[in-house]
């Protein structure tokens, strides 16, 4: 409950994990976002002049496949399931019901293909809007350099507790 808001953090994390279990190539994210709360109601996380301020602000971080030439790509957004508490503790009062643990598949099922100044008022159900944008992947570059060392580390951990919950032996880790 007390890290719903960092998206960077799942983000970087969850695609260095997702990369090697799946042995595919998936990369952090950062740009604007809208969730649809219900009853008309739209959290929009879209002031792209937040990854200039260290106090941060309205914007998210996300998961996307890499190299997907001839396919969509994959989107994952493994913080989800806090939407409903960054949205209350935001002040949108959420009406849906909590949203799943994590949001993962094809960029055409799941994305609304808007632009920000477009956006309808209701989503339908299961797609969120994405955007990414230049003063994400700049900031996003930023973490990656001035953070390597406590990533790699917090992907050892990751890695660790999968291969546990999978009843893997570490030892297939350990050849990574």
């Amino acid at each position: 409950m007390q890290y719903y808001s960092l998206c960077h953090v799942y983000a970087i994390v969850g695609a260095n994990l997702i990369s090697i279990a799946t042995a595919r190539d998936f990369r952090p994210v950062a740009g604007l976002a809208a969730v649809d709360c219900g009853n008309g109601r739209l959290m929009l996380m879209a002031d792209d002049t937040a990854f200039a301020r260290s106090e941060g602000g309205a914007y998210h971080c996300w998961i996307e496949s890499v190299g997907d030439v001839n396919s969509d790509r994959q989107i994952v957004d493994l913080t989800f399931r806090h939407n409903h508490i960054y949205a209350e503790n935001n002040g949108f009062h959420w009406t849906l019901a909590p949203p799943p643990a994590f949001l993962w598949g094809l960029q055409s099922d799941l994305l609304l293909n808007a632009t920000l100044t477009s956006l309808p008022t209701t989503f339908p159900e299961g797609q969120v809007w994405l955007s990414e944008t230049e003063a994400g992947t700049a900031w996003m570059t930023q973490q990656l350099l001035e953070h390597q060392n406590a990533f790699v580390t917090l992907t050892a951990e990751a890695l660790t507790r999968f291969s546990r919950e999978l009843l893997l032996p570490e030892s297939d880790f350990n050849e990574i």
